[in-house]
């Protein structure tokens, strides 16, 4: 492999969709169970209703876009992308999900995806990018830092 990876944004079939919403589903679950805003016992239910709020008619959702990262060289699938763009005059886009295979990281499949975003969202006429990412997440944190982001908004919590 290179030393320098290329991803092709690809957008995802219905049966990829479908398996990659219910893989994000449970994630994102684990995620708000780590860092103490959900309990164990209502964390898949209140992401389930988050989705399906978010996505209503599933992949044909307006406005949300949902790509497969695939590595330009070798053609294999190595992560996924969930963008949204905003309606309205100023376009702005949020990410919503970035995610590289288990075995696929730290390769550079991470900052390879996000600049092919960033060229597809320039293509698309989107005048900004944001999205969330758990404060415990050095390694996203990292990336996405080095890739020009700013953190405008932090929240923070005290366990009583």
């Amino acid at each position: 492999m290179s030393s320098v990876v290329e991803v092709r944004l690809v957008p995802m079939n219905k049966k990829e969709f479908e398996a990659t919403r219910a893989a994000g589903i449970k994630r994102y679950a684990e995620e708000n169970v780590k860092v103490g805003y959900w309990s164990q016992a209502e964390a898949l239910l209140r992401s389930e209703v988050t989705h399906a709020k978010l996505l209503p008619d599933g992949l044909r959702t307006e406005g949300h876009h949902f790509y497969k990262a695939v590595d330009a060289e070798t053609e294999k699938c190595v992560g996924h992308l969930w963008l949204k763009v905003e309606p309205g005059e100023d376009r702005k886009g949020f990410i919503y999900d970035v995610f590289i295979d288990e075995g696929e990281r730290g390769k550079g499949y991470g900052r390879a995806m996000m600049l092919s975003l960033e060229a597809k969202a320039m293509r698309m006429k989107i005048d900004s990018l944001a999205l969330h990412v758990f404060a415990y997440n050095d390694v996203a944190r990292h990336l996405y830092e080095s890739l020009g982001y700013e953190v405008k908004s932090l929240n923070m919590m005290k366990e009583l």
